[in-house]
């Protein structure tokens, strides 16, 4: 399958966008297509499903989503991919109904998108993260928060933020209302 341009990209609609990067091996996936556009894809893919699960959370969508962006790979990772874990979550017997094992250990698996998304708000919603949420009044600090509460425990808090602070940018130029994407104004 031959990679389409930039441009191509950006003027396909939100269904064949999906479709078309939904076609495409990981490591073409991976390489060749330019990050402005694999966020576009996460978040016509899953974009009101964050929302959706994130609202009244005490979450900020714009910290959450590139924290998701970042352990999932935009949604192509083998863990996402072979459990629907948007967020990186190990496995636990005693909370996961399933996991998956991978050569970096178990990781919780879920059935489909919906209850994978619920998992993984449903982690950061835990009594763990719970001073995080109180505390953070922006998505950075939301940010540092949660990973000073334990997310991401092998690196540090300046490493943790340099992984996602791009997509946080990023995600900022779109705003999800009543079930669609859309691009704040001015911005490209």
């Amino acid at each position: 399958m031959a990679v389409k341009s930039k441009k191509e990209l950006d003027a396909m609609s939100k269904e064949d966008l999906v479709v078309y990067l939904d076609k495409l091996p990981y490591s073409t996936f991976a390489g060749y297509v330019d990050v402005d556009t694999k966020i576009r894809y996460f978040l016509e893919k899953f974009g009101v499903l964050f929302a959706k699960e994130v609202k009244g959370s005490g979450l900020f969508l714009s910290a959450v989503i590139p924290m998701s962006i970042t352990e999932s790979f935009y949604g192509r990772s083998n863990i996402f991919m072979q459990g629907n874990n948007f967020g990186g979550v190990r496995y636990n017997k005693a909370i996961h109904p399933d996991f998956y094992q991978a050569p970096s250990g178990k990781w919780a698996k879920w059935k489909n998108y919906e209850e994978g998304m619920k998992g993984y708000i449903g982690n950061l919603k835990s009594k763990r993260y719970e001073k995080a949420r109180k505390n953070a009044k922006i998505s950075r600090r939301t940010n540092f928060t949660i990973h000073d509460a334990g997310y991401d425990p092998l690196t540090t808090r300046k490493v943790y933020l340099g992984k996602m602070q791009g997509n946080v940018n990023r995600v900022r130029k779109f705003r999800i209302r009543k079930n669609r994407i859309i691009m704040k104004k001015g911005l490209k």
